[in-house]
């Protein structure tokens, strides 16, 4: 097996890594059932609208959908309406959010909106996937533009 030599990164690309924010990322994807969709949305929504008028060291809260991915395939799982004796998934939804410091994503984390979605996780079968599957992920910018 040939070991490949991974590039360094070029004068113009370490300019535009040097500029990114030094701030922490949440990138979070889950897959909510169809008929609840539009419920988690609520959810999500509710924290956006809160995050940007109480919190200033959240300085970025996206909320995207993937609409190829609605409905997509049926499971057998338990609980709520069927559809033909299954029920969908609804479609992909990605949350990109920012946060200047480390304080800010416990301040974020403590908001009123963001315990109602705990606890609407916990109590009202949102999720397609066990809620241990959500991918949620802190990265780091190395590089790109806004």
């Amino acid at each position: 097996m040939a070991v490949q030599k991974i590039p360094t990164a070029t004068a113009d690309e370490q300019d535009i890594a040097s500029k990114a924010q030094p701030a922490l990322e949440v990138i979070a994807s889950l897959v909510p059932w169809a008929d609840k969709e539009e419920r988690l949305l609520s959810l999500f929504r509710s924290i956006a609208v809160h995050a940007q008028k109480h919190e200033p060291n959240c300085t970025r809260y996206l909320i995207y959908v993937h609409p190829s991915t609605s409905p997509t395939s049926p499971s057998n799982t338990a609980g709520g309406p069927e559809i033909q004796g299954t029920r969908l998934q609804g479609s992909k939804i990605n949350i990109v959010e920012r946060y200047s410091t480390p304080d800010a994503i416990e301040e974020h984390m403590g908001s009123e909106p963001f315990r109602m979605l705990v606890q609407a996780l916990g109590e009202e079968d949102l999720l397609s996937e066990d809620p241990g599957a959500m991918e949620e992920s802190m990265v780091r910018c190395v590089g790109g533009f806004e």
